[in-house]
């Protein structure tokens, strides 16, 4: 659980994107749908780069919502949040964030009109909740990639010492969340949700994430699995055949406390 920098202006920056949310959630009109989804009963909207769904490669969430959430993302305390996200990332996964780095290069030399929603954050995607009490139910991001810890910092006015806490249920651990603060999550594989916050209280939250879709597009030459299968064959063959092993590379990018001490990653 990361505090955020010593920085009176990082916290000023909370405070308003916290403050920008709440707004724009109390003026939104809500759909019944919106209010309500597999992973809890308050708004969420994502934006960024996302590949699924029958898509042929990958490209950015469209939608109506799309316009609330580039007013949003546009104000600097937006950037600053995910500037800090993304830096943790890179201090605490160096390997994870290496390799990101790695598929940001390809996706941009094969789809370079792509860009992230933040030129100072490696990942492709964010999700906000809107609150204004956000209670999440257990659950996995499982289209998540496996290998990229998400980044989800809390805002809102409540007590973290009587609620709003994270609960990672396959460690059994309850952890306090208070507001401003961040930790990186392996999502997509870690059982969690979080504690409701008492009657009055706000909580918001957003994460930052990238969709393993993406991952899979690329290592299929860019290409769906249709394709990859029709074009090549053989090498799709090789492809699947070796699905059961990547789990073994993607374990090795995770650092152990040893090696983030003396950096001998």
């Amino acid at each position: 659980m990361l505090d955020g920098p010593d920085d009176p202006d990082y916290k000023k920056a909370v405070s308003e994107m916290t403050e920008s949310i709440l707004q724009a959630g109390e003026a939104a009109n809500w759909t019944r749908s919106e209010r309500r989804h597999r992973r809890g009963d308050f708004p969420a909207l994502a934006r960024g780069i996302s590949y699924g769904k029958g898509q042929r490669e990958p490209m950015r969430l469209v939608g109506e919502r799309q316009v609330m959430m580039d007013s949003l993302l546009n104000q600097d305390c937006f950037r600053r949040v995910a500037g800090f996200q993304s830096s943790a990332f890179a201090t605490w996964y160096p390997k994870n964030h290496a390799e990101h780095l790695r598929l940001n290069a390809e996706l941009h030399e094969k789809l370079p009109h792509l860009k992230r929603n933040f030129e100072n954050s490696v990942y492709l995607g964010m999700t906000v909740n809107f609150g204004p009490s956000t209670w999440t139910h257990v659950h996995t991001d499982s289209k998540n990639d496996v290998r990229i810890p998400c980044a989800i910092t809390t805002g809102g006015r409540f007590n973290h010492k009587a609620g709003g806490h994270l609960i990672l249920w396959d460690f059994k651990l309850i952890l306090e969340f208070p507001p401003g603060a961040t930790i990186l999550l392996p999502s997509a594989l870690i059982r969690h949700s979080n504690l409701p916050v008492a009657a009055g209280e706000t909580r918001i939250s957003v994460t930052q994430y990238s969709a393993g879709g993406v991952r899979q597009w690329l290592e299929y030459g860019g290409r769906t699995e249709d394709e990859f299968r029709q074009q090549d064959p053989e090498g799709f063959a090789r492809a699947w055949a070796k699905r059961r092993e990547n789990y073994k590379e993607g374990m090795d990018l995770f650092c152990t406390l040893e090696q983030l001490k003396s950096r001998t990653v």
